[in-house]
């Protein structure tokens, strides 16, 4: 964890992984506007699979990551037929602290609605609610020369729409969680990452505070 050593500050190391283009340049453009501090994994723009993303954590863990939040989509997970081995993953880490694994059903483009509209239609994969999407973003789309472009997300995250988006995904999520739901419900664990992304920036800021080095 984070701990002071005469006048300097040990902050905690923090990464997060996402496991597509789509969510590396949103975690990336994030961290920009909001001052976060985290290392997004992987760094180049690379997909990884879930046993690719178990092996990153693993080798994060070993080297004294204090935080690993992996943000996954639930329909990558369907399509390649990998629900037992996702659950796995899960279970292999239930005991582990300093892992969070969030899911968005069916994909982030979901946590992306949600910054304009609170919806529980159910979308049977990504491309048909990125089809809405495009209602309120009409360029987007997954190429790099969009993606690598901070604008859409400062677009989207500006005049209190992210704080938007966190209490639309907690009013999904707590629906899921007590209602009879089906397979499909859609649903979006991303802000959960989003209070812990802001819990680590105040942590910094209250500890630089302690030992006089804000500025």
């Amino acid at each position: 964890m984070a701990r002071k050593q005469g006048n300097r500050i040990l902050r905690t190391s923090f990464a997060v992984l996402g496991d597509g283009k789509t969510e590396q340049a949103y975690l990336k453009h994030l961290k920009s506007l909001k001052g976060y501090k985290y290392s997004v994994y992987p760094s180049l723009f690379n997909d990884i699979t879930i046993e690719s993303a178990e092996k990153k954590i693993d080798e994060l863990l070993s080297g004294g990551c204090d935080l690993i939040v992996y943000l996954t989509d639930y329909d990558t997970v369907v399509n390649q037929d990998k629900q037992e081995r996702f659950n796995a993953l899960i279970q292999n880490y239930a005991e582990v602290d300093e892992v969070l694994i969030y899911e968005s059903m069916p994909s982030i483009e979901f946590w992306f609605l949600l910054h304009y509209k609170l919806t529980t239609k159910e979308f049977v994969n990504a491309e048909e609610v990125t089809r809405l999407l495009r209602n309120y973003i009409p360029d987007f789309s997954k190429t790099k020369t969009f993606l690598e472009n901070r604008k859409w997300v400062e677009d989207m995250s500006g005049n209190g729409q992210l704080e938007t988006a966190i209490a639309n995904a907690r009013t999904v999520l707590r629906q899921k969680e007590n209602d009879d739901v089906s397979d499909h419900f859609p649903f979006t664990k991303v802000h959960l990452g989003i209070d812990k992304f802001e819990g680590q920036k105040n942590k910094d800021i209250k500890k630089l505070r302690g030992i006089g080095l804000e500025k």
